[in-house]
């Protein structure tokens, strides 16, 4: 599982929006790309993740409305403290820290585009037996935080196709304890 500490950083690496597929980008396109990225200045953020929609192709009408409706309700909310050090390295390990995290499968960039405080790309990743899926995020990152929205398509092989929807907004509220 993920720690919340490592989602916005997670968040900013799968950055999406619903382009064309292009040539998958090298690790050092987009690495170059992400150092265009404001960096964070340290203090204490709320991150906040909500859920926006879900679809999953073998599950039932009424148990997806029910999913929705508690992701609705009940949005995700954690503190981090970023420090004077994590600033200052910003987001360097980010695509070394994707192609760990990726459980064993491969995951490519088609697009990595960061324009002012809009980021933009598309990144698509294959897994064992067949999983896989596309992640598309559209948003703003600026030093303060980021508000970005992701669209998920996964193959779950086992389950079939799942789509989701969520929000990830992180704001800087105030200097760490």
């Amino acid at each position: 599982m993920i720690s919340r500490c490592a989602v916005p950083f997670l968040v900013l690496a799968l950055a999406a929006c619903g382009s064309e597929a292009e040539e998958p980008k090298s690790p050092e396109e987009v690495q170059a790309e992400i150092e265009k990225l404001p960096t964070q200045t340290p203090g204490l953020y709320r991150i906040t993740t909500k859920l926006l929609d879900v679809d999953v192709a073998d599950l039932a009408p009424e148990q997806a409305d029910l999913m929705k409706q508690k992701g609705d309700l009940k949005p995700d909310v954690s503190e981090q403290c970023v420090t004077q050090e994590e600033s200052d390295k910003g987001v360097k390990d980010v695509v070394k820290g994707i192609s760990e995290a990726s459980g064993g499968g491969s995951c490519s960039f088609s697009k990595f585009a960061v324009d002012g405080s809009e980021l933009d790309s598309v990144m698509t990743c294959e897994g064992p037996l067949g999983s896989g899926g596309d992640v598309a995020i559209a948003g703003t990152v600026e030093d303060t935080g980021f508000d970005l929205v992701m669209d998920m398509k996964i193959d779950a092989s086992v389950m079939g196709e799942i789509a989701m929807k969520m929000n990830v907004k992180s704001e800087r509220i105030g200097d760490c304890p």
